[in-house]
């Protein structure tokens, strides 16, 4: 388990209250064939529970709803979430892949604007808040809904170490990425033949930098938003 400090994270991911402590919770009322077979149960605080039960927890195929209308479809195993299955939260992000323990270790984000990040993620730790929660950690890849796309890196829910960005435009920058800003540094390729090479913030040359035409010519500079400072003269 990873532990950063207090701040935004990229891609944060908890399930319900109950599967938070990494422990089952027990079931306050139930009908069906416990301990062992289908039930519904209902929870203390509100939550909610139908499919298989194995010595009095949720084993196998069920479905999960939360008091704050969070919902898991999919497999369990000593009463948590264990297997194949989606996490849908009440904003209607989901979580499509394999958990393991209650958590999301491999699989896709899709967020409620179309955005999506397909990878590995892994337990960090807020060490202000003590909160745990499953983010994006390794390879990656991040898809916009606009159509460009991240492939890299991530560390606790971030880029962070190599990655390319590629713009919807066809404008490709890659190099070493520090921030869910994609702010870093490193080269941008661009469709008319033009390249660069430099600082990068937002994924777009900013800062100190060098672009070259496509017959060799280099033109080192300051760069802002993409533009060499002396061309907004």
């Amino acid at each position: 388990m990873a532990t950063v400090v207090a701040g935004s994270h990229f891609l944060p991911m908890q399930l319900g209250q109950a599967q938070e402590t990494g422990r089952p919770p027990i079931c306050d009322f139930i009908t069906g064939n416990p301990p062992n077979g289908q039930v519904k149960c209902n929870y203390e605080g509100g939550d909610n529970y139908v499919g298989n039960f194995v010595n009095g927890f949720p084993e196998g195929n069920g479905i999960y709803v939360y008091a704050n209308r969070d919902r898991y479809e999919g497999q369990f195993r000593k009463g948590l979430p264990d297997g194949q299955g989606t996490f849908i939260k009440s904003d209607d992000t989901r979580y499509v892949g394999t958990f393991k323990e209650g958590q999301i270790t491999s699989g896709t984000i899709i967020f409620p604007n179309g955005d999506r990040f397909i990878g590995q993620f892994d337990l960090v730790r807020n060490v202000s808040t003590d909160e745990v929660s499953a983010q994006p950690t390794g390879d990656g890849k991040f898809i916009y809904a606009n159509g460009s796309r991240f492939e890299g890196r991530f560390f606790a829910g971030t880029p962070f170490g190599e990655g390319k960005f590629v713009h919807a435009n066809g404008i490709i920058c890659q190099g070493q990425f520090f921030n869910e800003s994609l702010d870093g540094k490193g080269n941008c390729s661009y469709p008319n033949g033009l390249r660069y090479q430099g600082e990068l913030r937002g994924g777009i040359p900013h800062g100190v930098g060098t672009i070259t035409d496509n017959k060799g010519k280099s033109f080192p500079g300051v760069f802002r938003a993409g533009q060499r400072e002396d061309q907004k003269k």
